[in-house]
């Protein structure tokens, strides 16, 4: 099987998620991945990601999620919190890195960092 590995920025519409409010306006909690198979489009919310911290749990096939795992362990600088899902259009198998962020006393947040997909054919 072969695995592309994309910017998440390349998939989505948004890729950061914090409680800030900029100009008197909160930044969006949703964020919309494209499909690159089909172009089907799927909406995400921000606690979807929020609650991939820490989890690791797969929503994947035992064998795509293990070649998954082995590429994210190859770059291991910070691929251990995940969301993982399958295209409900082609059923393409995608999966993205979460990276969660500190600030001050109140403050945190959550950026996409790298989607993998499962090349499409």
């Amino acid at each position: 099987m072969e695995i592309t590995t994309v910017n998440a920025a390349d998939r989505f519409d948004n890729v950061e998620f914090d409680d800030s409010t900029w100009d008197g306006t909160a930044r969006s909690i949703y964020s919309v991945y494209t499909c690159p198979r089909c172009g089907e489009r799927i909406c995400f919310e921000k606690r979807n990601f929020e609650n991939a911290k820490r989890r690791h749990q797969t929503n994947l096939l035992p064998d795509i999620a293990r070649c998954f795992d082995e590429l994210a362990a190859e770059n291991a600088r910070r691929m251990q919190d995940f969301l993982d899902w399958y295209c409900p259009t082609c059923g393409l198998a995608a999966r993205v890195y979460v990276e969660f962020w500190a600030g001050g006393r109140y403050e945190g947040g959550v950026k996409l960092a790298t989607v993998f997909e499962t090349t499409p054919q």
